[in-house]
């Protein structure tokens, strides 16, 4: 089995209205064993990476963020990759769009 490591980059907290270390330990706990989060800068870019920021001005969706990973799953408040999401669906529909699939 690959270990696949899936970025994580927070916003600078400012205005949050989401709780996003919730978010992302509900996420944590849910992944298949395959995968990991990391907050690591990376050496190389992360395949997929997690962009979780606060509000929906997502004030780190900046280019030198964007470098750190192929793709972007983005968190805005209580939306992911500019759509609303109920935020009691936010871990699991971001853990779909990790795996692929349809849990």
């Amino acid at each position: 089995m690959t270990l696949k490591i899936i970025g994580v980059k927070y916003c600078g907290g400012c205005n949050p209205q989401i709780d996003r270390s919730a978010l992302v330990e509900e996420i944590k706990k849910s992944l298949p064993p395959e995968c990991r989060l990391s907050t690591d800068r990376p050496a190389h870019p992360w395949e997929t990476a997690i962009l979780v920021c606060g509000c929906p001005i997502a004030c780190a969706n900046r280019p030198e963020v964007w470098s750190l990973a192929r793709n972007w799953i983005r968190v805005g408040g209580a939306t992911i990759d500019l759509e609303s999401v109920p935020a009691d669906r936010m871990a699991e529909i971001i853990i779909k769009k990790i795996t692929g699939s349809n849990l």
